[in-house]
């Protein structure tokens, strides 16, 4: 248990080192962009936020007068505008209402939500609504329709820098989990081992297992949002997740970084390994999965690859047990009756 709440601390502070907003309640003025889990969040008329809102499992309200200079995000709940977003709207799951004198500046995005839009409300930018139920009051200029399905065109080609950002991006992103990975090795080296045997010994169980973990956690984080007492418990969930998912991946990639050295009949120290095998591991994932030729199929293996290290950190309880190969039955010899 010591081990598993040492691995969460590591890696939420790591994240809480490159989220770019900041954690707080609903304050009065000029505030900065916004994380809010589980609570409600009302930007009181007059009022303006600096920055993004992020709101996981709860609900947000922007009266009127007020303005978010900003884009707003929300997972799971209820958003009510009737003031100014200048950037974009995104909603995944609940409903989205839009008041009379709401104004949002950018796209309006919702995936598996309704979407109830009063006469008067502006959208500058697209609409796209996935819900099959529209609600609306008003003129029926002002009632969104239904989007149709757009059929990709093949751009023509160009020459610029998009591929070399593209790939200087992926690099970064790979060496920044390497470096992660490197100051993991430094405490947890013997645990990412017991995971990443447990990857080897029993990879179908270890898939199976991460791939029920993925299905079951959004009910688990829908239920804690509903259970009010348990609230709290929702962005533990999130973030123990995280932390198992990161730690299964940099796990993988330690065995890659150890079966590497032992090819060249080098012994280097696991925080290395660690270091050079995660990031080829993420660096081939970004490849496989940026590439356009290969956009059907190339995200298939780090998916099944992130299964089995997520079912491998539970399987291990992160590293604090040892998982082995099921053993093949032993064969019976039939004995000949005595005469």
């Amino acid at each position: 248990m010591k081990t598993a709440l040492r691995i969460v601390s590591i890696l939420s502070l790591a994240l809480l080192l490159f989220l770019p907003m900041q954690s707080a309640g609903a304050a009065s003025g000029i505030s900065e962009g916004q994380v809010i889990f589980g609570q409600s969040f009302t930007l009181k008329s007059g009022d303006s936020l600096s920055g993004d809102l992020l709101v996981f499992g709860g609900s947000a309200t922007i009266e009127k007068g007020a303005t978010v200079n900003g884009s707003v995000v929300l997972f799971g709940g209820n958003l009510k505008i009737d003031g100014t977003v200048t950037g974009d709207v995104a909603l995944t799951g609940g409903s989205v209402a839009l008041g009379s004198a709401a104004h949002i500046t950018g796209n309006l995005t919702t995936v598996a939500a309704s979407l109830d839009r009063t006469a008067g409300s502006q959208v500058d930018g697209q609409i796209y609504n996935s819900a099959t139920s529209w609600i609306g009051s008003g003129n029926n200029s002002n009632i969104p329709q239904p989007i149709k399905p757009i059929v990709p065109v093949i751009p023509a080609i160009k020459f610029g820098f998009e591929p070399l950002l593209s790939l200087l991006n992926s690099f970064g992103q790979s060496l920044g989990i390497a470096v992660l990975a490197m100051l993991l090795m430094l405490f947890l080296a013997p645990h990412a081992d017991r995971v990443a045997h447990a990857i080897i010994a029993q990879p179908l169980t270890a898939g199976g297992l991460g791939l029920l973990t993925v299905i079951a956690a959004p009910i688990a984080v829908v239920l804690s949002v509903i259970t009010l007492i348990l609230i709290p418990l929702a962005p533990i969930i999130v973030i123990a997740l995280v932390a198992a998912g990161v730690f299964g991946w940099i796990a993988i990639g330690y065995e890659v970084g150890q079966r590497f050295t032992q090819a060249i009949h080098q012994n280097w120290h696991p925080a290395f390994s660690a270091g050079l095998g995660t990031f080829a591991l993420t660096l081939v994932a970004r490849v496989l999965t940026g590439i356009p030729v290969l956009n059907c199929i190339g995200w298939l293996v780090p998916f099944l690859l992130s299964m089995a290290a997520l079912g491998a950190v539970i399987m291990t309880r992160f590293g604090t047990q040892t998982v082995v190969a099921p053993s093949a039955p032993a064969a019976v010899i039939p004995t000949k009756p005595s005469e």
